[in-house]
């Protein structure tokens, strides 16, 4: 697929993996539709891709409100008359809290937007694609949708649910609408906010133990947005079916491979964090070489 002059759609376009895929998309020549929940990220972002030259239709969204993303759907469609991409990749966390400890209500507020906005962006654009002649549907899980991590229980759970509806939605296109390509996104440690931004109950954590929390995770935190945006955009021009992203992606992806069940004492015992940690200086201080190569493992 030739991305340049195809209409993209990008949720969560206002920050992190999301910003960085508009600017990339911008300069490959697409259109774009981008949406976020906020305004202020929104704006922002707009003016960055149309000063590059794109044409760019915008929209402050909810992903978590199926009517709202109906109706934004239908705004994009009739604005461009096409859909060719749909990158759904809104998502947020929350603070590290074993399952005893996250509320329902943080669970459901996390599983609204990880799990049933990528639903709502999959069902609200699907018919679109299915008229393309080339089309492409990218839902971002993560490396947690491949294996589980303590005091994340929340958002395994959604990350682990788009990874089971993708790949059942890959076999359903394969036999009604093959050429609807379906893609699974499995990035592993990136730069956003993604930790900063996470939602905390104060009543149960300290403004310090929040900081050492965020830069601890931060270490292990090998690859920019940049760097994961070019990784997706050649996935999706090659027709991917899986995405690895990052070198502690791959490696973790094949420790839960070979040992299913044993992998959880493996993180456990921090085995696979200090091997992520061994590769973090020296992925960092080829970070501009990598930005071009992209190392990422596709399928």
């Amino acid at each position: 697929m030739d991305i340049s002059q195809k209409v993209v759609v990008i949720s969560g376009a206002g920050s992190g993996i999301g910003k960085a895929l508009a600017l990339e998309c911008a300069k490959k020549g697409a259109k774009l539709a981008i949406s976020d929940i906020s305004a202020e990220h929104l704006s922002k972002i707009r003016e960055e891709v149309e000063s590059i030259g794109a044409t760019v239709h915008s929209s402050i969204l909810d992903v978590a409100n199926w009517e709202d993303y109906q109706h934004y759907a239908s705004q994009v469609a009739g604005h461009f008359t096409r859909v060719d991409v749909v990158i759904n990749n809104a998502g947020v966390a929350l603070g590290p809290f074993s399952v005893e400890e996250t509320r329902l209500d943080e669970f459901e507020w996390l599983m609204n937007i990880n799990f049933w906005g990528m639903v709502y962006g999959t069902k609200a654009f699907l018919p679109y694609l299915r008229k393309s002649k080339e089309a492409t549907l990218a839902n971002v899980s993560s490396i947690l949708g491949m294996g589980a991590l303590a005091k994340n229980s929340a958002y395994c759970s959604s990350k682990f649910a788009i990874r089971g509806f993708t790949e059942t939605l890959r076999m359903e296109a394969a036999i009604e609408f093959p050429h609807v390509n379906i893609l699974s996104i499995h990035p592993g440690g990136i730069q956003t906010n993604i930790v900063k931004n996470a939602r905390w109950n104060d009543d149960r954590i300290s403004e310090q133990e929040k900081a050492d929390t965020n830069a601890e995770f931060e270490k292990s935190f090998i690859n920019t947005p940049a760097y994961a945006a070019k990784a997706i955009i050649k996935a999706i021009e090659k027709k991917k079916k899986r995405l690895l992203i990052g070198s502690d992606a791959r490696r973790l992806a094949r420790i839960i491979q070979w040992f299913p069940v044993l992998y959880t004492k493996i993180m456990m015992n921090g085995l696979v964090n200090k091997t992520i940690g061994e590769l973090v200086k020296a992925e960092r201080a080829k970070a501009s070489m990598e930005e071009s190569e992209q190392p990422s493992t596709t399928y």
